[in-house]
């Protein structure tokens, strides 16, 4: 609502254009809002941000997550590529950069570029110790997953559900359990299934860890 606002009041404020489609992104992608409305409409406002101001790299890297997530994976690379010409240290972009290069079956890459950008900005939010626990867990390498997860930036957050599966996957299913419990407290409306659709895996073998991971936990398919 405060960022239609603020384009109501400058039409031309890319910034806010691409922080609306990001917010419009996360509330199909997870947030159980219509995905047939927000979907179009967040890329949408991501490329209005970047016609409006293609020399900001926080522009480019919103597109390059969306464009991502729409598995036009050329696309989005080209973003990232924009985004590291225009800041190479954008701490922010790097983060998120992993969560694409993981999600398509790089984990390695996604550990390194999760850690890039934790050395750029030492006091993050939450979300990068997210992104390092899920390349962790693409590894293979839960315990180093637990740890990142656990961090007070992100845990009692929804990363919890992955916090879960790294439980899960070490046999220490009574907190797997406890944590998928009161994660499912703060999404009611979770499925595996929609999760696993969502995502833009391009590595089956990936995908199924992660599932087969949430599964045991005891998170509803």
């Amino acid at each position: 609502m405060l960022l239609e606002k603020a384009i109501g009041l400058d039409p031309d404020y890319a910034e806010a254009h691409c922080w609306l489609a990001l917010n419009l992104w996360l509330g199909w992608l997870f947030w159980n809002e219509p995905k047939e409305t927000n979907q179009p409409r967040s890329l949408a406002e991501a490329q209005r941000a970047v016609a409006l101001d293609p020399n900001d790299a926080g522009n480019r890297w919103g597109l390059g997550i969306i464009l991502g997530h729409e598995r036009r994976y050329a696309e989005s690379d080209a973003e990232f590529e924009a985004t590291f010409k225009l800041d190479p240290n954008h701490a922010d972009a790097w983060a998120m950069r992993s969560d694409l290069i993981t999600l398509r079956g790089d984990a390695v890459k996604g550990v390194e570029f999760v850690k890039r950008a934790l050395r750029l900005n030492p006091r993050p939010p939450g979300w990068y110790y997210w992104m390092a626990g899920q390349a962790y867990y693409a590894l293979g390498d839960y315990q180093s997953a637990v740890e990142a997860l656990r961090k007070p930036e992100t845990y009692r957050t929804t990363s919890r559900r992955l916090l879960a599966a790294a439980l899960a996957e070490l046999g220490r299913l009574d907190e797997a359990r406890q944590e998928a419990e009161f994660f499912m407290m703060s999404d009611p409306h979770f499925s595996i299934r929609h999760w696993a659709t969502s995502q833009p895996f391009d590595n089956e073998e990936v995908l199924q860890r992660f599932v087969e991971g949430y599964r045991k936990a005891g998170l509803p398919d």
